[in-house]
């Protein structure tokens, strides 16, 4: 199982400096809005990119942001999916399906 943080990120960087953290959430939006792409689209390409490397509390964190904006379950599925033989190996693939079983489990008792 992948490393958790006790914290979200986030949090770590606020506790050192708001500042940082601000200019941090600034440029995050500035990204987000210098193409066509909607943000469901982005969040697909951010999980897809934390399932990859391994980062299972990001992954999980914007694939329940995603969920709780009515994105289906198989659109996050898919998302992990299509990196399979391009920029990941099938145990990575096969962890984050993993993690997505984690969510599910967890929504089914909320």
């Amino acid at each position: 199982m992948a490393e958790s943080l006790i914290q979200h990120p986030s949090e770590y960087v606020r506790a050192v400096s708001d500042s940082a953290w601000e200019n941090f959430v600034g440029l995050r939006g500035a990204l987000l809005a210098t193409g066509p792409l909607d943000s469901t689209t982005c969040e697909l390409i951010l999980i897809s990119g934390f399932a990859i490397n391994g980062h299972e509390d990001s992954f999980k964190l914007h694939s329940r942001k995603l969920l709780e904006s009515n994105v289906p379950l198989a659109a996050i599925k898919q998302a992990v999916l299509v990196t399979l033989g391009a920029t990941a190996v099938i145990f990575e693939v096969a962890r984050a399906m993993q993690w997505i079983d984690e969510l599910e489990q967890e929504r089914s008792t909320t």
